[in-house]
């Protein structure tokens, strides 16, 4: 699970931005893992944190969590509605101006006046579950305001009226526009009613604004604000300013922009000069003017705006300007530093850089241009991927042409046989031709005018999202914090050694919580003026937003000066009466706190336990309840052979077994990596009877003990913990009798390998993923992408993204000797690198010594499929091609009549 560690590193909120679309499952036995801390954002869901309950604080969270975290350190709140907004905001959704139920409503307007041989205009049809985001060019208020506009005109003149219907013939040729078209109405003459003229006009208008033709949309607005008859004039009068902006952010020109900005500002600031409906709409659209003409300025304003003032209407869309504003002139002084650093390079390390950046300038060059002739529709890009002999999907070796979007399907098959070198199959053709389908849908798509306006959703963050530099604080503009919640933010966030004395005379100014836990947060042991700050720090009420955050900071600041009876004492009152109110994370965090300070191994397990704040399973996190219907939401026609109540059944029985774990506690990864890098296999036999763990942790650390055993070779104590596997592990029972009851040591060894054949979930090492039902083989369908165990990593990540040598702390109570003892065990189990390859190669010298055992054939097979070469292992998708090609052979050519052998023929079930 390095993968995902290093994922969560990066950030919770690229998974919390995946929940909102749930992928369906994947094929094959799927991966759960728990959470026990929440490093980049507030625990899920984010309802309790937008209260108040923000729990420990870290730096490394979100710049939006902080801003909120501000505001309650500093006594502040904010309402339930803008408490609603904040969640909105840190969930990533969607604003209210991507509501579809206004589309919705217009759709079921438009449908009451079909007649009986009419159908739908096709861009109203709903194209996914529930979605019509190909509307990416018109707000929700577009469709409102045509919905209340129909009824108006129902009533006024009646729906058999055929000026009526010719309105609304009209709009669905503006709305066409929004989902692709570049369809403009026909003026009208003066034989038509003066009120649908009117309405024309700005049906007009509205069709070149979403066709992306500015001048000539704008020079229409402003022609109907000028018409004291027309009952738009008071919306186009304001739509003059928003094609102003709109036709500014699609510019290319940033001298244009800015002139275009400027005159949008002047013309909101006289609406705004007067009172009117659509002030509060000018209010949001001056907001965003000011985001692109003055941003300095306006990240000041917000972040007096954030910090203090409450009712605002605006508050999601206020933090989501102000963390991009700041990661914005982040990015820029970053850009600097490197031109900075580039100065004082050698020649020859810029001679390198050049030559470099040349190469890297002609690929990208050469990239742009391909890009630019598919986004023109000039080209078509054509991806197929070859089968296994399997028949699974292989996604490593996709073949891709691009070609002229003209070119003859006969054509391309014939480019695709030259490129493959061979004929193509019925099979590979069908693809072919799907994705030669796809690539000129995709291409109509690309070559519509809005397909600008949904590229340009996507480009509107300018800082940087990974793999980002640390900016010493004197690297920032004083113009940048001169706003004490930016201050605030940018100091807990640096892991510049300065930033402690900053927060320190700031807290000094301020007498501020927010800078107090700023300063508790950059201390060490050795930071001047630690102990006024710690008495102030011990004086913070239990009951204020900023106790948990400076509580866990006094704490580690306690136990680095070795004042560990005064730690224990805070963590034990902490843990004792204010547990549950506490965010999971929290809790996990002081637990972690007090187990470090165990000083016998009951203290270290009750300690241990940690109840998981979320799950993560293929880019999807929550409680397994939550996974469970995330899974269900995934049901498509597309592609489910069962109808959506079966595939519903089937995952309420998948997950039967799994929901009680959302409330089971669990050994978190550094919990285990301690009893694995520590625990010799005595201790860890005592550890499997203690009565402080729950039965399911008893069995983790048996099963544990038991493989690792084995693989050490000492069978007086495997043969000591397999006596109590049925106790614990009824399911593997059966498996067990033949090894409790083997008389020699050949058909025990025999019996133990047959037993981690027929149980892919068994490792030496305690597991950090959730302890699924130890399923057979059989039951896995021999899919053993993940199975079985490999070497453990000796390298962590930070939380930067930077892999650096893993330190595993030794527990206190544990002697030299116990010491000793399991570091020599733990490096006699890393000379084992893969397990499948292991185990491959043990089944083979069973055959050759045990070559009538009936239970070889089905080793070999085994054998066989785990170590096959599509197979996920330990080193990405290397496999064991000798020992897979051995354990084939001698299956092959000893026991050619077993139905092992012929089930070698058969294709898994993923």
């Amino acid at each position: 699970m390095k993968l995902l560690r290093r994922v969560l590193a990066y950030g919770l909120s690229a998974l919390t931005i995946l929940n909102v679309a749930p992928n369906a499952r994947a094929c094959g036995p799927s991966s759960i893992e728990p959470i026990f801390v929440f490093t980049q954002s507030p625990d899920l869901p984010f309802a309790a944190f937008v209260k108040g309950k923000i729990g420990i604080i870290r730096p490394t969270f979100g710049r939006k969590t902080l801003t909120i975290a501000y505001r309650y350190l500093n006594g502040g709140s904010f309402t339930s509605d803008e408490q609603a907004a904040l969640v909105e905001a840190l969930s990533a959704k969607a604003s209210k101006d991507s509501n579809q139920e206004p589309l919705k409503n217009w759709i079921l307007a438009r449908k009451e006046f079909l007649t009986a041989d009419e159908k739908l205009p096709e861009i109203y049809v709903e194209r996914q579950r529930d979605n019509y985001d190909f509307f990416p060019n018109c707000s929700s208020n577009a469709f409102g305001v045509a919905t209340e506009t129909l009824k108006d005109r129902i009533a006024s003149y009646g729906a058999d009226d055929r000026n009526v219907r010719t309105w609304i013939t009209t709009q669905d040729v503006v709305f066409q526009n929004c989902a692709g078209g570049a369809g403009i109405p026909e003026e009208l003459g003066k034989e038509s009613p003066e009120w649908l003229r009117k309405d024309r006009e700005y049906q007009i208008g509205a069709a070149l604004f979403y066709s992306l033709k500015f001048d000539e949309a704008r020079a229409r607005f402003e022609k109907i604000a000028a018409d004291n008859e027309s009952p738009w004039q008071a919306t186009a009068d304001y739509l003059v300013a928003r094609t102003l902006v709109r036709h500014a952010s699609f510019t290319e020109s940033e001298a244009q922009g800015k002139t275009l900005y400027s005159q949008a500002e002047a013309h909101l600031q006289i609406l705004l000069g007067r009172s009117g409906n659509l002030n509060a709409a000018s209010q949001r659209l001056l907001a965003l003017v000011k985001y692109r003409l003055h941003p300095e300025e306006r990240l000041g304003e917000l972040g007096r705006i954030l910090a203090y003032e409450g009712g605002n209407d605006n508050l999601r869309q206020d933090l989501i300007d102000y963390v991009w504003l700041i990661d914005k002139f982040e990015a820029q002084i970053m850009k600097q530093r490197e031109k900075e650093k580039a100065v004082l390079k050698t020649a020859e390390e810029k001679a390198r850089d050049q030559e470099e950046n040349a190469r890297e300038a002609d690929f990208a060059k050469l990239r742009n241009e391909e890009r630019e002739r598919l986004s023109k529709g000039e080209t078509l890009e054509i991806t197929i991927y070859p089968k296994t002999k399997d028949g699974q999907t292989d996604y490593r070796y996709g073949v891709s042409l691009q070609v002229n979007h003209d070119v003859s399907e006969a054509e391309i098959l014939q480019d695709f046989e030259l490129k493959l070198g061979k004929k193509l199959s019925p099979e590979e053709e069908k693809l072919v031709k799907e994705a030669h389908a796809a690539a000129l849908s995709y291409r109509q798509y690309n070559i519509s005018p809005n397909r600008k306006w949904d590229a340009k959703r996507f480009t509107e963050h300018k800082g940087c999202n990974y793999d980002c530099e640390t900016i010493p604080l004197a690297s920032i503009p004083r113009r940048l914090r001169s706003e004490d919640l930016t201050d605030w933010i940018l100091t807990f966030q640096s892991a510049d050694p300065r930033a402690y004395g900053h927060a320190l005379s700031r807290w000094r100014a301020t007498k501020s919580l927010a800078w107090l836990a700023a300063v508790m947060a950059k201390a060490d042991k050795s930071s001047p003026q630690l102990e006024s700050v710690m008495r102030q720090a011990e004086g913070v009420s239990h009951d204020s937003p900023g106790f948990p955050t400076i509580a866990y900071h006094l704490i580690r600041l306690r136990t680095d000066m070795g004042r560990n009876r005064g730690a224990r004492k805070l963590l034990d009152e902490i843990l004792s009466w204010q547990s549950d109110i506490l965010p999971v994370s929290a809790q996990n965090q002081f637990a972690e706190q007090r187990m470090k300070l165990a000083d016998n191994v009951s203290d270290f397990l009750k300690f241990a336990e940690r109840l998981p704040v979320a799950f993560y399973e293929e880019g999807r996190l929550g409680k397994l309840s939550d996974l469970l219907e995330m899974s269900k939401r995934s049901w498509n026609p597309l592609y489910h052979k069962e109808t959506e109540e079966e595939f519903q059944r089937e995952l309420e029985a998948t997950y039967k077994d799994l929901l009680p774990w959302d409330e089971r506690v669990n050994f978190d990864e550094k919990t285990i990596d301690i009893l694995n890098s520590h625990f010799p296999l005595t201790t860890l036999a005592e550890i499997s009877g203690n009565p402080i763990l729950p039965q399911h942790l008893q069995r983790s650390v048996v099963l544990a003990a038991w493989v690792r055993a084995i693989v050490l070779k000492n069978n007086k104590f495997a043969q000591r913990m397999a006596h109590n596997v049925p106790s614990v592990a009824p399911e593997l029972g059966p498996l067990f009798e033949s090894y409790l009851n083997a008389s020699k040591p050949k058909d025990r060894d025999n019996a133990a390998l047959y037993i981690l054949l027929k149980s892919p979930n068994l490792s030496p090492f305690i597991q950090a993923d959730l302890p699924l039902r130890y399923g057979t083989s059989e039951e896995f369908s021999y899919y053993f992408e993940t199975a079985w165990w490999c070497r453990p990593s000796e390298t962590d990540w930070t939380n930067q993204g930077i892999e650096v040598q893993k330190v595993v702390a030794k527990p206190s109570f544990l002697t030299p000797l116990q010491l000793a003892v399991a570091h020599r065990e733990r490096a006699e189990l890393l000379t084992i690198a893969d397990a499948k390859s292991y185990l491959g190669k043990q089944a083979i010298e069973w055959a050759k010594s045990s070559p009538n055992d009936p239970r070889v054939p089905e080793a070999l097979f085994i054998a066989v499929k785990a170590n096959s070469q599509y197979k996920y292992g330990c080193d990405g998708w290397e496999f064991d091609r000798k020992t897979q090609g051995d354990a084939e052979t001698l299956l092959r050519k000893r026991y050619p009549d077993s139905p092992w052998t012929a089930k070698l023929e058969t294709p898994e079930t993923p």
